[in-house]
């Protein structure tokens, strides 16, 4: 736009003070009114299709956000958790319900016959001593044995075949068919891992866990793991686990994080 101006006449007839102080509001009065013809002529103008594609895109990054919607709005995988070799956990964290998954669906009712919802009583009832003893020992024993791990001399299929008999068989098939790309890992490193420390405790206060029922407890354990190889390190893997009684028999039923240091 040019920035040469003419002045209305009056103008020239003020005094030179008053006639700068004329000129300059009026220069600033033209500017305002150039810009907003310019946006009416923009705003009645069709938009490109390059400033809609534009849009859409700016609208997806926002939408999906940085973190995880960009590797899929361009066709990506997201890395996970990128747990380093020597977390030696499951690809990811296995949460098994404990009702069987062939469960048929309810069938609908008609509504006249339908109860009104009544919120259920609250679980009053607790674990006995013994029981909650016994879930301790239990976890304890298939935490040392699951994360001691010699991949030279052994198969992780054959591993979680020996820690079976601490774990139910939902858990158990979960464990095998999610497989565990550490152990391969840890036998290409010439490594084995040793667990020196296991200690079981009540599931931290912002854990979130269940309330513990004579048929169900979590309990809450810090596996202390040493990793020999080319890469040796010593981390903890913290793990919230929760058992079921099956024929007076405690078993695992869910395992919850490992994502270790």
């Amino acid at each position: 736009m040019s920035a040469d101006y003419d002045y209305p006449e009056e103008i020239d007839e003020l005094k030179a003070r008053d006639r700068r102080r004329a000129k300059k509001n009026w220069r600033r009065d033209d500017h305002a009114q150039r810009m907003a013809w310019l946006r009416d002529q923009r705003q009645a103008e069709p938009m490109s299709p390059a400033v809609i594609v534009a849009a859409v895109v700016v609208l997806a990054i926002l939408i999906l956000g940085v973190g995880g919607g960009l590797p899929r709005l361009f066709g990506g995988k997201s890395t996970g958790d990128g747990a380093p070799i020597g977390v030696l956990t499951p690809g990811r964290s296995v949460v098994v319900p404990t009702a069987p998954s062939n469960t048929l669906p309810a069938q609908p009712t008609p509504s006249s016959t339908i109860p009104p919802l009544t919120t259920p009583p609250p679980q009053t009832q607790r674990p006995s001593a013994e029981s909650t003893a016994m879930a301790t020992d239990k976890v304890g024993a298939w935490a040392r044995t699951f994360y001691t791990r010699d991949p030279s001399a052994e198969t992780y299929t054959a591993l979680v075949a020996k820690c079976a008999k601490y774990m139910t068989q939902e858990v158990a098939a979960s464990f095998t068919s999610a497989g565990d790309p550490t152990y391969d890992a840890l036998k290409s490193d010439g490594g084995k891992s040793t667990v020196i420390a296991w200690p079981v405790s009540a599931p931290p206060a912002n854990a979130e866990a269940p309330v513990d029922t004579p048929a169900r407890i979590t309990r809450f354990v810090k596996v202390t793991i040493d990793v020999t190889g080319k890469h040796p390190q010593r981390f903890d893997v913290p793990l919230l686990v929760t058992l079921v009684n099956q024929n007076g028999q405690w078993l695992i039923s869910e395992v919850s994080g490992g994502t270790g240091p």
